[in-house]
């Protein structure tokens, strides 16, 4: 029985060594063998170490894959991916904190999802932890492979765009069993409830810690403060309303059908179509042998 495995490394380099890891990468494909691909004619051509590796990820996608440590103990490694980070400066590994909007004022906050995510992207691995908000205030935790999985797996509640879903970097949550014999969250973990609060409940966020709320949230909540706070609560569950029009579609004209008819979102019907599909080539395959 074969196991899968994902393996997520964080590689810090200094600028000097970046352009001797692209310089090193470059000696051993040269060394251990070119890859060849198709010219303007159609004639093969082999590609030159400096236009296979041409910036830091590709270097060190060549690196790993070059490693002998990993096949030499009979490990298969399916897929290497690498994108760079935000930048750090020189000192102990830390995790760093979610980076807080200055807007002053309700309305004023960037939208914290990402818009702009592409087919590409769905089938990327990233943390395998998601955290959906959904445009009605509330939010999910689930764990999946990747965006695609997550949205799949999301798609029991309801339709989830993979713009609402956010790579959580950590998570640590608290619950306790209640009298009536329920499960109750207790609280979250410092850092993820940061997270938390930061992605999905920013103006909210801004509200609470404000001066004048904290003053009385020790004690009874004047007027004032309350109706500040609800006004905030009732902004938050309808700040995102608009993405519901951002819908993605499917792929084909089949998926956009089944999306249609099941009031879905256009990966979770691809998933469906691409499944059924399998099924089918399966079953010629085992009635009439390879299909073409």
């Amino acid at each position: 029985m074969r196991s899968k495995f994902r393996l997520v490394l964080d590689v810090f380099l200094d600028t000097d060594m970046a352009a001797n890891v692209i310089r090193t990468a470059r000696q051993l494909y040269e060394a251990d063998g070119s890859v060849d691909t198709g010219g303007d004619n159609g004639a093969a051509r082999t590609l030159s170490a400096d236009e296979f590796i041409d910036k830091i990820e590709d270097a060190l996608m060549e690196l790993i894959q070059r490693n002998p440590l990993l096949p030499g103990a009979n490990v298969e490694i399916e897929r290497v991916s690498c994108k760079s980070g935000a930048a750090t400066e020189p000192g102990p590994f830390r995790v760093a904190e979610p980076e807080r909007s200055e807007a002053c004022a309700l309305g004023e906050h960037e939208n914290p999802l990402d818009t702009n995510e592409t087919e590409a992207d769905l089938d990327e691995f990233e943390t395998g932890l998601y955290l959906c908000r959904w445009p009605n205030g509330e939010f999910s935790l689930v764990k999946a492979d990747d965006r695609k999985d997550a949205v799949v797996q999301l798609d029991e509640w309801a339709g989830a765009e993979p713009a609402w879903l956010v790579p959580l970097e950590t998570c640590m949550v608290d619950f306790r069993l209640n009298d009536r014999g329920e499960i109750e969250l207790d609280e979250f973990g410092e850092e993820t409830g940061e997270f938390i609060w930061h992605k999905c409940y920013p103006e909210l966020d801004q509200v609470l810690s404000s001066e004048d709320v904290l003053k009385r949230r020790s004690g009874k909540l004047n007027r004032a403060a309350a109706t500040r706070i609800l006004r905030a609560v009732e902004h938050e569950r309808k700040r995102l309303w608009h993405t519901q029009k951002e819908r993605t579609s499917g792929k084909t004209a089949i998926g956009r059908e089944l999306q249609k008819r099941l009031g879905t979102v256009g990966p979770v019907a691809d998933q469906y179509v691409e499944f059924a599909a399998d099924q089918i080539l399966r079953t010629k395959a085992g009635d009439r042998g390879k299909p073409n």
